[in-house]
């Protein structure tokens, strides 16, 4: 993975990163501590061999299947499996495949991400604000779903606020990582699904990697250490020699027990003053020491250590800074060429072993080998890339456009269109390539539907791989609309749009007028949508019902046709502040009032 090893403690604020993990999917700055950004996807801890001899360079296979994922030393039985429930048969949406693609998530999911575990995916939204500082970014703790190669599956909802990484060998024992850290610190709190349940581990860990035993390996934050080795669920623990004078370092780690770690020695004269090494250490061996200023070129201004680490295997990591990047083979550090034009490496994919595509922090695309660097081609500036060691590399450009590789030229991708908006378009902002046959991105747009007062950012997810069901993530109180998070997930039907076959299939729109606050205890019987719905006799028949989807209550109301749908967001939104939807399905009524249109008295049903 591409871990940033930068300062702690009052000099520079430094990134978790946790290894095989957290993929932010949304587009945005990194905040302090909480990735909230489109990295882009991480590679995975691939191809762990027993015994890897120096010389063991065979490419990870190109599908990052069981075999070339992190692979946890003892399996544990799986467990059963709980996968999310179909929708009410007249309030979901059934996606179909739009330009190769399928619509998994659509709506309010901020801060979108999702993690590899084994061949299975962990997505998550919410959790990238941070409360000590206005960063703009919606406030709210993670919620979680699985993404398996069949469909989407529950894990449960534990209250993680802030996932900072995920590691494990598959979504039957995998670990979440929750920050605890601050402006000028880091750490987190452990989180365990083992077998369908979660546990919790109270440490300021970072760092996280899966480990031998089925244990995890990490580095301790600022608020508990300067970055020592921290073991768990494991006996197996590195010698305090490997790290005792090498504070707050970059981890590369697995599951057979070897680790390597990068930092600047501590010389006394300053916690990251010192030259730039790396230390090896596996059972049964020695610790060994790399300098590796002269290899990577010793800027003395950049006193924050390598800027990437990319580990693919205990013979194959590799590490950069500014324009540099070297691979670790086992035995000893090898560099490979410089990038063109000085330019700073952003991101590392491998292709093969010392064969990398570097993103670079201009935007560029570059190919490096052991003695050649070359600027590659692409359409416009690159903002995220993947899939280079599947074959064929996917890349979004700043545009928000999609590109797949095409011998040697780049094919746009046309994007879906979001599954619920009223009629925009989306733009890609990430991509991650989890099998040839298995893609998936993220796209974010901005939505304003008829009779909205404002806007609002929704980001949407979607796989080239059948999904059952199209989700939406659950919404905030409407009161908190522009600052909040929803939590979880819900069944939505499709919107009636003009680019929406729902359209033309759906005899009798339903309208979704307003949400009722979950603070509010009292039940009334909508006073100001019928207030606004007085003297409008042309609606004919207005039935309000209240209906509960995912962690809510909603009202709506049944219109003979759209035109009529489409009058009564125009009547309702002219006096309220709504955010009316029409949709194609019909909701379970927990509650019916048919309004007299005259004197706007509600009456049961």
């Amino acid at each position: 993975m591409s871990l940033p090893l930068g300062l702690a403690g009052s000099r520079r604020v430094r990134r978790l990163a946790i290894a095989s993990g957290l993929v932010g999917l949304a587009a945005a700055a990194l905040t302090a501590c909480v990735p909230d950004t489109a990295v882009g996807p991480a590679p995975t801890n691939a191809r762990p061999a027993a015994s890897p001899p120096a010389s063991a360079a065979s490419a990870p296979s190109a599908a990052p299947d069981a075999s070339t994922t992190i692979v946890a030393v003892n399996e544990h039985p799986a467990a059963p499996r709980t996968p999310v429930p179909d929708g009410p048969a007249k309030w979901r949406s059934v996606p179909r495949e739009q330009n190769g693609f399928y619509a998994v998530l659509d709506g309010i999911c901020s801060q979108l991400g999702a993690g590899r575990v084994g061949k299975d995916v962990v997505v998550h939204y919410g959790g990238g604000h941070n409360p000590m500082y206005y960063d703009g970014v919606r406030a709210g703790a993670a919620s979680f779903i699985a993404l398996r190669d069949d469909g989407l599956e529950s894990i449960g909802d534990p209250i993680i606020n802030s996932p900072t990484g995920i590691a494990g060998a598959s979504l039957d024992d995998f670990w979440i990582a929750d920050s605890t850290g601050s402006r000028s610190s880091e750490g987190a709190i452990l989180h365990r699904y083992l077998n369908g349940k979660w546990k919790t581990y109270q440490k300021d860990q970072t760092n996280l990697h899966a480990w031998v035993d089925g244990g995890i390996i990490g580095s301790l934050g600022f608020a508990a250490a300067n970055g020592d080795i921290w073991v768990e669920g494991s006996s197996t623990k590195p010698p305090k020699a490997l790290w005792s004078d090498l504070p707050f370092p970059s981890l590369a780690a697995f599951p057979t027990g070897d680790v390597l770690i990068i930092a600047n020695k501590d010389t006394g004269g300053g916690a990251f003053g010192g030259p730039l090494v790396a230390r090896h250490w596996a059972p049964g061996k020695k610790v060994t020491e790399h300098p590796l200023d002269r290899l990577l070129g010793r800027d003395p201004a950049d006193t924050g250590g390598a800027s990437r680490v990319y580990e693919l295997a205990p013979d194959e990591v590799y590490v950069a800074r500014n324009d540099h990047v070297v691979r670790w083979d086992g035995a000893a550090f090898h560099a490979l060429a410089k990038t063109n034009k000085g330019e700073a490496i952003g991101r590392m994919r491998r292709a093969a072993a010392d064969d990398l595509w570097v993103l670079t922090g201009g935007g560029t695309i570059q190919h490096l080998t052991a003695t050649t660097a070359t600027t590659i081609t692409t359409p416009e500036t690159v903002v995220d890339m993947d899939g280079v060691e599947s074959g064929g590399a996917w890349i979004v450009g700043k545009s928000g456009k999609l590109y797949r590789r095409d011998g040697e030229d780049w094919k746009t991708m046309p994007l879906p269109p979001p599954p619920f908006t009223a009629g925009a378009s989306i733009k890609a902002k990430s991509v991650l390539v989890a099998a040839p046959d298995d893609v998936l991105i993220t796209g974010m747009y901005w939505e304003k539907g008829p009779g909205w007062k404002d806007q609002e950012l929704h980001t949407a997810l979607f796989r080239t791989k059948r999904v059952k069901e199209t989700l939406r993530c659950n919404e905030p109180d409407p009161e908190n609309n522009n600052i909040n998070l929803g939590h979880g997930f819900q069944s939505w039907p499709p919107l009636v749009n003009a680019t929406n076959e729902a359209a033309a299939a759906c005899a009798t729109p339903f309208v979704v007028l307003a949400r009722r606050s979950n603070t509010v205890k009292s039940v009334d019987d909508w006073p100001r949508l019928r207030a606004a719905l007085k003297g409008h006799p042309e609606l004919g028949e207005v039935a309000l019902v209240d209906f509960v989807s995912g962690d809510r209550t909603f009202v709506g109301a049944k219109a003979k046709d759209l035109e009529t749908a489409k009058k009564l967001v125009a009547v309702t939104g002219a006096k309220e502040r709504l955010r009316p939807e029409i949709v194609c399905g019909d909701p379970d009524a927990k509650r019916t009032l048919v309004v007299d249109l005259t004197t706007g008295a509600a009456a049961a049903k």
